[in-house]
């Protein structure tokens, strides 16, 4: 498990009962002359959390963890291409420090192992703004952080799953204050260097690598191929039926049932 990097000042945690979005709250705020203290937001009740694509999050108050975090720099160019991944190893290793045993689904979902395939029991966004010479990084994270929630496979459209038992999840904010420090120590740490630090471990949590996938292009049509695992940059590697190996930099890639 990787030794989770340092973060360098204060964190503010802020927690409320209902918000629209904790990612849509903090990206909204404005700026301010110089960079802000990183920033974690939780929520009881999300009532429009949002995942890729204009996607919307669902979320059971009572089980799961709807939780964003903030971050301000003054911009330097640096490529964020990746920081979804390193994100991933970040939860996953925190989720696996309470027994859990997380996998990693290509770009940002994490998904619990089960007969049958693979259940979403966790997800990913990462977003940025940039106001003049300031960069405001938001990563939110879903978790369906304890089971017996009112979120089933037919809402969302694809199996989901808890990653604990009520009687063994980790208290809740506990958990959110320690994962958010973890992130905001992060995005300093990725823009030094990159996503090399964090390659061996998601490979390791790959739950893709060797499957038979569908590449799911904008217009909805779909391409088989075999996943291969993720090159240095994190874009997805699949094998195409002709045997040409292709990189897949951005898209949606569903399991195919053999």
């Amino acid at each position: 498990m990787n030794e989770p990097p340092s973060i360098d000042g204060p964190l503010r945690f802020e927690r409320v009962a209902r918000i629209d979005s904790t990612s849509t709250a903090l990206m909204r705020r404005p700026f301010e002359a110089a960079p802000q203290p990183p920033c974690a937001l939780m929520a009881d009740v999300q009532e429009a959390g949002r995942g890729r694509n204009g996607r919307g999050w669902l979320s059971d108050p009572r089980h799961s963890l709807a939780l964003s975090v903030a971050l301000e720099r003054h911009g330097d160019g640096a490529s964020w291409l990746g920081l979804p991944l390193a994100v991933g190893v970040v939860v996953a290793d925190a989720l696996a420090a309470h027994g859990a045993r997380p996998r990693l689904k290509w770009p940002n979902d994490l998904v619990v192992e089960r007969t049958g395939g693979s259940a979403k029991a966790g997800g990913i966004l990462v977003e940025a703004r940039q106001q003049g010479a300031l960069q405001r990084i938001v990563i939110g994270v879903g978790l369906n952080l304890m089971a017996g929630g009112s979120i089933d496979d037919d809402r969302v459209g694809q199996p989901v799953a808890a990653w604990f038992e009520a009687a063994d999840a980790p208290p809740r904010e506990p958990f959110a204050r320690a994962l958010a420090g973890s992130l905001a120590a992060l995005v300093p740490a990725f823009a030094r260097e990159g996503l090399a630090p964090w390659l061996a471990r998601w490979r390791a949590l790959d739950a893709l690598a060797g499957h038979p996938v569908d590449v799911i292009a904008g217009d909805g049509s779909r391409v088989p191929a075999i996943a291969r695992g993720i090159d240095d940059d994190g874009a997805l590697r699949v094998e195409r039926e002709d045997g040409a190996i292709e990189r897949v930099i951005a898209g949606e890639v569903s399991v195919r049932r053999r």
